[in-house]
């Protein structure tokens, strides 16, 4: 089973969240720090932007599950989202 962060949704196979900024601008600057550390890591989201929102589904593709590199990159988002605050 699997322990779903706080403030996550999903299951096993994958975990959601949608995270609202007061603008376009921080949710475009959320993605492109997130993005630049998903290249690094080699670990990429499922994601969608509109407007002040961004939408996150995370998985491992390669395994068919959530794994602890889902986890980590969960963890990396609400960071740098919690900076924002």
């Amino acid at each position: 089973m699997v322990t779903i962060p706080d403030g996550w949704s999903g299951d096993d196979k994958r975990i959601a969240k949608v995270f609202k900024f007061f603008a376009f601008a921080e949710a475009l600057a959320f993605m492109v720090e997130v993005g630049l550390y998903c290249e690094r890591v080699d670990h990429h989201p499922e994601w969608k932007n509109i407007y002040n929102r961004v939408w996150v589904e995370l998985t491992t593709h390669d395994a068919g599950r959530v794994t602890e590199q889902d986890f980590a990159l969960a963890a990396h988002m609400d960071a740098v989202f919690s900076r924002g605050r």
